[in-house]
């Protein structure tokens, strides 16, 4: 939906962004594509991938959700959905972390040269996170570092599952669009059946489920629709503080035209399948 700023038409909600992000700092992962749910299961059961976890995850990257989710029992329905998505999360927060240290790291050396590679690598990293300016501006480099930062499992699971229907909605699984993104162009999406006539978006097709996790993460990390969330999640980091997910979805509002029905929703989740204990959990062997 639209809304006025300074006589200008803004959409703000569900934005996608314009390319995928690189993958710098690429986290391996092992594709898998379960025909079903059940097998899905069963894959899990094999490597005594249980749910809740402990302590690591197997590094699977499911490209597609296996239809059949609904045929399970609702405890079982959940149980599989969080476990598909798990490793997908972690490796993509993994390769945002790592981005972040290495921005640190040159920022902890002095001024950022940027002839160098390393200045060039800095260079990279700030077009795909949508920022302008010079490197050695202190505004600039705040953000930087507001804007490269991870988004909590719990939240990106509770998002994931309220927004594809726990996996089983149209666009979850003809276009893997988890996250109910939009796009206006024509080669990027499909039509929403319940489109209002008036209305020209479309929703984002992905050609696999890591794409859609990874462009959920950057139109958090960019949008302007989600700036009190980014000016949130830097003062927790301020403060040393960990990532309250419950705290971090306060600042979710503007993400669904429901407004506070729909961060109640998301924390509801959250606290009903405890996803908050998820915060220290790690892949198995994950490379770089």
């Amino acid at each position: 939906m639209p809304f006025l700023v300074a006589g200008l038409i803004v959409w703000h909600q569900r934005h996608a962004p314009a390319d995928p992000v690189v993958l710098i700092d690429k986290v391996d992962l092992i594709p898998i594509k379960p025909p079903s749910a059940a097998a899905l299961e069963n894959i899990f059961s094999s490597q005594d991938y249980s749910w809740p976890p402990q302590d690591t995850v197997p590094p699977y990257a499911i490209e597609t959700l296996p239809y059949g989710l609904d045929t399970l029992d609702k405890q079982q329905k959940k149980t599989v959905f969080f476990r598909a998505l798990l490793p997908i999360v972690l490796a993509e927060n993994l390769r945002i972390w790592r981005q972040r240290e290495f921005i640190l790291q040159q920022f902890g050396q002095g001024a950022v040269v940027v002839q160098s590679d390393a200045g060039q690598e800095m260079l990279a990293i700030a077009v795909l996170y949508h920022v302008d300016g010079d490197l050695n501006d202190p505004k600039v480099r705040e953000t930087l570092l507001n804007r490269v930062d991870t988004v909590p499992v719990a939240l990106v699971l509770a998002q994931a599952a309220q927004e594809s229907g726990w996996g089983t909605s149209r666009f979850a699984l003809e276009g893997n669009n988890l996250f109910g993104i939009w796009t206006w162009d024509s080669d990027q999406g499909s039509v929403p059946v319940n489109r209002a006539g008036d209305a020209n978006h479309l929703v984002r097709v992905y050609p696999d489920i890591q794409t859609s996790v990874r462009a959920y993460l950057n139109n958090i990390n960019v949008g302007f629709a989600y700036v009190d969330f980014r000016v949130l999640r830097a003062q927790m980091r301020t403060s040393g503080k960990p990532l309250d997910a419950l705290q971090l979805a306060g600042a979710l509002n503007r993400y669904s035209i429901t407004g506070d029905t729909y961060i109640e929703n998301i924390r509801s989740m959250i606290r009903s399948n405890e996803l908050s204990r998820l915060s220290n959990l790690s892949l198995t062997n994950a490379g770089g």
